[in-house]
């Protein structure tokens, strides 16, 4: 037997009613023809290594809410998810031809091209990410990214190339300006061919940044009027997703940073 359940809304968390039983979980993507599931690759971290995408049983008891069951692999092969009722297979993509990698160049969007990330320090004038584009038998500098004055802002050392989608690859750049704020700036680009294309932007006072396999996760400061710049009363974090060509938000939340009764500066 098969339930289904229509999530259009991008929200993290969904419920669905079933009877008693032993179950998979496993969704699909009509526009993309693929499909994610609740896979042993979730428990292992979905890191490299992680190769076995067979769905996880889990069993739902009479009256007991199962939760937990998180589907979020998207990286098996066809096959792995099982086709929706009255669904064909895909027809395979045409097999290129794909030349040699050279020493230090990576597909950022799997498509037989390669290239390369690097990150220059020009002292008093700052970092600078570069995109190199392999022609065949040289490297071409195609895109850069200045970080300016270090004493004004700095890109830091999480800047580099981060796996999304699967096999595409994306550009981070975060970058921190100076003063008390340490306001990060965070902008992810996209390789289209010839160069790279912005696709995320968003900046923070106090900002940090992590990944979450397809996910961004900003996390920053938010301030009620009047409270001083040291000690703010929340954080809000922000969850954007890849969905193969923008980033979508799929979640936010603002977290006090105390706990218990408020303090005076944080009552409005």
């Amino acid at each position: 037997m098969i339930s289904s359940l229509e999530h259009t809304d991008g929200a993290g968390v969904y419920t669905v009613d079933l009877p008693p039983g032993t179950y998979v979980a496993w969704a699909w993507q009509f526009e993309m023809n693929g499909g994610g599931s609740y896979s042993q690759a979730i428990p292992c971290g979905l890191a490299v290594g992680c190769d076995d995408h067979s769905l996880i049983e889990f069993q739902v008891n009479p009256g007991e809410a199962t939760s937990g069951v998180d589907i979020c692999d998207w990286y098996g092969a066809p096959g792995d998810v099982p086709l929706p009722p009255g669904e064909s297979p895909a027809t395979p993509p045409p097999v290129l031809p794909t030349p040699t990698a050279p020493p230090g160049g990576v597909s950022l969007n799997c498509d037989g091209t390669y290239q390369r990330l690097r990150i220059t320090d020009g002292g008093p004038a700052g970092r600078t990410v570069s995109v190199d584009n392999w022609d065949g038998s040289s490297w071409v500098n195609v895109w850069n990214w200045p970080g300016g004055d270090p004493m004004v802002r700095q890109i830091t050392d999480g800047a580099g190339i981060y796996p999304f989608g699967g096999c595409q690859q994306l550009v981070v750049v975060p970058m921190v300006y100076g003063g008390s704020g340490a306001v990060l700036e965070l902008t992810i680009h996209v390789w289209t061919g010839s160069g790279l294309d912005e696709v995320y932007l968003h900046e923070g006072t106090h900002g940090t940044w992590s990944l979450s396999g397809d996910s961004v996760i900003f996390e920053e400061s938010v301030y009620l009027h009047g409270e001083p710049n040291c000690c703010p009363c929340n954080r809000q974090v922000l969850q954007h997703t890849w969905d193969g060509a923008a980033f979508v938000q799929t979640g936010s939340a603002i977290v006090p940073t105390y706990s218990g009764t408020p303090p005076p500066e944080c009552t409005p």
